[in-house]
């Protein structure tokens, strides 16, 4: 009787049990689902979460630390249409990790810190156009930040203002509100009587932060932008300004480079002119075009005086490097506190 030939049996057997693992790892490669798999599982999880619906593109993958995962740029469906749209301020981001056997992971997003700075912003916008008047534009950057036993703080996910003060007023030990904040007021300062009325209009907001808990870290710029800038023809007059030669002027003792008088005045007065055509509508209306993500492009050449304050936690927190002794004692619990200093590249002429 002869031998018998067990090879194939093997070869058999062999492929039975590495068949599991090879269709394993095509299908992990390949996948069971595609794109719109991965937008139809973040969209679900957006509405649950947020209870709109959300717009979910440029969907693309990435990896970190070994792991693959899909990430997708999100923003409100609603603000299709509006000014909102194309604006970076108001778009996050969501993740979901990609899987062996083509399985999705679960949804991750960014969303909440866009919704608790509007819902912040909503907030603090009828006390900012109490004390500075209708034309004012906000930026706002909160951030809900947690501990552990104090070394080390976190960002926080909650959602909005709400939830980050009642995590706060429940654990104030491990809990923490950190803002950001910027006010663009569009109304040029004419003289020194002006100048006062608009220190007591920032201490006074200052107040307000403090008694509604938000002074403790906080960053604050209080921005006041020439209202020229909101002219129909302004357009122009920055693109002259961008594209013209540039002159150095001596201005508060320092040497800076603006353009010519003459462009400067022509515009000026044009600029003038258009805006006093202008009602307080149509203003307001033209400040509400303006994307909040390039809001600060406004500053160098058209913003008149401003004021930056901080508060002595945010200054030990991000910025102790730099720490006076000033600092120490400038609590803005007077009014001496507040300064209001020229930009020394503004470059309208009256």
């Amino acid at each position: 009787m002869g031998k018998l030939n067990l090879k194939p049996a093997i070869y058999v057997i062999l492929i039975i049990l590495i068949l599991p693992s090879i269709i394993g790892d095509v299908t992990s490669y390949f996948g069971y689902h595609n794109k719109e798999d991965v937008r139809a599982k973040m969209k679900s999880h957006l509405y649950q979460k947020y209870g709109k619906e959300f717009m979910v593109d440029r969907i693309g993958t990435r990896s970190s630390r070994g792991q693959v995962f899909y990430q997708a740029r999100i923003y409100p469906k609603a603000i299709i249409g509006s000014k909102k749209q194309w604006d970076d301020y108001y778009y996050a981001s969501a993740t979901v990790d990609k899987l062996s056997y083509g399985r999705l992971g679960e949804v991750g997003d960014s969303y909440s810190y866009v919704a608790r700075n509007i819902d912040l912003e909503k907030y603090l916008l009828p006390q900012v156009k109490s004390q500075f008047g209708e034309r004012v534009l906000l930026k706002v950057d909160v951030e809900h930040k947690v501990t552990g036993d104090g070394s080390w703080w976190a960002g926080y996910k909650s959602k909005s203002l709400k939830e980050m003060r009642k995590e706060v007023n429940n654990d104030p030990e491990h809990n923490r509100i950190e803002l950001n904040l910027d006010v663009y007021v569009f109304d040029r300062i004419e003289n020194q009587t002006e100048k006062e009325k608009r220190r007591k209009d920032i201490f006074e907001f200052v107040q307000y932060l403090k008694d509604e808990g938000f002074f403790e870290y906080l960053e604050l710029g209080i921005i006041f932008v020439d209202e020229r800038v909101l002219a129909p023809s302004y357009e122009d007059f920055k693109y002259e300004i961008k594209n013209t030669y540039q002159v150095k002027e001596e201005i508060d003792e320092k040497e800076v480079v603006l353009p010519p008088m003459k462009l400067r005045k022509e515009f000026s007065k044009k600029l003038q002119k258009e805006i006093d055509e202008m009602s307080q509508k149509e203003l307001v209306e033209k400040i509400n075009q303006i994307k909040k993500s390039n809001a600060n492009n406004l500053i160098e050449n058209n913003g008149q005086k401003a004021t930056y304050i901080y508060s002595w936690g945010m200054i030990k927190e991000k910025y102790s490097s730099s720490i006076e002794d000033r600092d120490r004692n400038r609590d803005y619990s007077k009014l001496k506190h507040v300064r209001l200093g020229n930009n020394l590249k503004y470059i309208y002429k009256n």
